[in-house]
């Protein structure tokens, strides 16, 4: 944007439009899920660590070798994984051969997995955008931002000449940059975001977390406000409800399919209900997509999604075919194949549902769709090779804030708004994927042998360790799940149906369904009070002025995080330049 701001000063007629703009960023949405903790450095900690972190110890060996596929991992056997993480000896070369099949095989898994995303988005987008009519607020807020009027010859996007819009700028970058001066010791620190502290009611209760975060207060900003009510009111019933509970010597096995205990498991239930329920809404629709892709006559068109719904049906049936032959090539049994699967597009579905609806920015969830499937069936009911096979799953059954369907459902709304053509736009942020996995894995790879990756800033020692002591742990502990589980994660499921239900007879009904769901992440939790005053800024300012205010008001809180941004990235290359070695902490999430 700010080079653009730049040209389109200049030289106005050579500027980028809004559309190019939302393309680019299209593009950067779907190539922003793959550096670092998105996928490249579970990835890389996940296939180098079993042969050079097994030891005695650690039982690897013992353990789980015998079913690990070596087409799966780096070998070994000519130290190619021990100068991986050492560095590489000044006369030897990069052992790239080793690389290419385990990397072949786990790209053609995850390209699948994203392809079956998109089939999903393409079959769910009309339902959520024309028939339920989802906000995407996130979405709304990058629309805000790239605004132009392109009839006009105006230099300057109108929302930059707004005072509002320009004192929240002001303010924020001013604050980041007087932190920034303070790195040499010469100002005092202003605590941006706020620092952090829990009030604690009784040592019963979970505490309270009481912390301010500018860009998730900015973005909540534009959140409806039943929504944000039900986000901290849930989270109040979550703490209320651990206490009674732990008061009452009601808690969880050590082994819980949930971390976080039974009432994260309520929760938990309450997500697979809200995405179950979406789907059952959604079912007249997704007949007509199956019966248009079959060629049968339906007043369905497919011209404003990113593929025909024929490419979307047979492309979802063919890639989970592949994904089932894949994981069952690993290890898996057929019937947990298919089982985790469920769970894992339940969670993919569930929190890009969530985003399209509420635009909570940093919401992730507590669970890892491998370690539900082993707390439903349990371990004592799982072979070696499956439990094997599910460890190796963790290269892309976690960190649902980045390689899920988010960044492609909103890329199929961004559609909407953008002149190109459907198969260009996908062919682009397919461009953009295949890019920023080369090129991350080949930086990865590239400093890991140049300089040690025991001496990057990435920690994948800890990474591969803990994936693979996670399968020692599950078949040195049989787990089973316990009734007093199951009945909370039932008990969960029924009361968001009842919530689904209220919300859809009673248009008074104050409670929406996504603040039970999203109970048990713990994201959501570190930031209820951020929603919090969100909600209470938003609540008085309809209040006093109505929609009108509400509407006016906005600028400020764009200003603010777009100051908020810069002052961050601001700061980022000052510690790239100066304090490498110890970079200061700008932002949290």
């Amino acid at each position: 944007m700010l080079p653009n701001l730049l040209v389109r000063y200049s030289y106005p007629h050579a500027a980028l439009t809004a559309s190019d703009l939302l393309t680019i960023f299209s593009m950067g949405l779907i190539a922003a899920m793959v550096p670092d903790w998105g996928m490249v450095r579970y990835l890389v900690g996940l296939i180098t660590a079993p042969n050079y972190f097994a030891s005695p110890e650690n039982q690897w060996e013992e353990r789980f070798f015998e079913y690990l596929p070596q087409w799966t991992v780096i070998p070994n056997d000519k130290y190619q994984v021990s100068d991986f993480y050492a560095g590489l000896p000044s006369y030897a070369f990069i052992p790239w051969r080793d690389w290419v099949i385990p990397l072949f095989w786990w790209l053609s898994a995850l390209s699948t997995l994203l392809f079956v995303g998109a089939c999903i988005v393409v079959i769910l987008r009309k339902q959520w955008i024309e028939h339920e009519r989802l906000q995407f607020p996130m979405g709304a807020v990058i629309l805000r931002l790239l605004e132009t009027d392109n009839d006009t010859q105006e230099r300057w996007p109108a929302l930059l000449g707004n005072r509002l819009f320009q004192t929240g700028f002001l303010i924020s970058l001013g604050i980041m940059v007087w932190n920034v001066i303070g790195f040499w010791d010469i100002l005092p620190h202003i605590p941006l975001p706020g620092p952090a502290f829990n009030v604690v009611i009784d040592p019963s209760y979970p505490p309270i977390g009481i912390r301010l975060i500018p860009y998730v207060l900015c973005f909540s900003f534009f959140i409806n406000l039943e929504i944000l009510f039900s986000v901290w009111f849930f989270q109040v019933v979550s703490i209320v409800e651990t206490g009674i509970l732990n008061r009452l010597g009601i808690v969880a096995p050590a082994t819980t399919i949930v971390p976080g205990g039974l009432v994260s498991i309520q929760f938990s239930g309450g997500l697979i209900m809200f995405v179950l329920v979406g789907l059952w809404m959604a079912r007249r629709h997704i007949k007509n997509v199956y019966h248009h892709a079959m060629g049968r006559s339906t007043d369905l068109n497919d011209e404003n999604e990113l593929f025909s719904y024929r490419t979307a049906v047979f492309g979802l049936i063919a890639g989970l075919i592949y994904l089932i032959a894949w994981l069952y090539a690993i290890g898996l049994t057929l019937p947990i194949a298919i089982l985790f699967l469920f769970f894992l597009f339940v969670f993919y579905i569930g929190i890009a549902r969530v985003l399209a609806e509420a635009g909570l920015i940093n919401l992730d969830l507590p669970i890892n769709a491998h370690a539900f499937t082993i707390g439903m069936v349990g371990s004592v009911n799982m072979t070696g090779s499956t439990l094997t096979g599910l460890g190796l799953t963790n290269a892309f059954a976690r960190n649902w804030r980045t390689f899920t369907m988010i960044g492609l459902s909103h890329v199929a709304w961004f559609r909407g708004f953008l002149g190109a053509n459907r198969r260009r736009l996908f062919l682009l942020i397919c461009l953009a994927f295949l890019i920023s996995t080369l090129s991350s894995l080949w930086y990865v790879i590239y400093s890991g042998y140049t300089q040690g990756a025991d001496n990057l800033h990435i920690n994948l020692t800890n990474t591969g360790n803990l994936f693979f002591n996670l399968v020692v742990n599950w078949m040195k502990n049989a787990t089973q799940i316990t009734t007093v589980e199951i009945t909370f994660l039932i008990g969960g499921m029924i009361i968001n149906l009842f919530l689904a239900i209220g919300r859809y007879l009673f248009y008074w009904w104050p409670l929406n369904p996504i603040g039970f769901a999203i109970g048990a992440s713990g994201t959501m939790r570190g930031n209820s009070f951020t929603f919090f005053v969100a909600w209470l800024v938003q609540f008085i300012l309809l209040r006093i002025g109505g929609v009108k205010l509400y509407k006016k008001t906005q600028p400020l809180f764009l200003g603010i995080l777009v100051g908020y941004v810069v002052g961050v990235a601001l700061a980022y290359s000052v510690d790239s330049m100066y304090f490498p070695d110890q970079p200061h902490i700008s932002d949290v999430f």
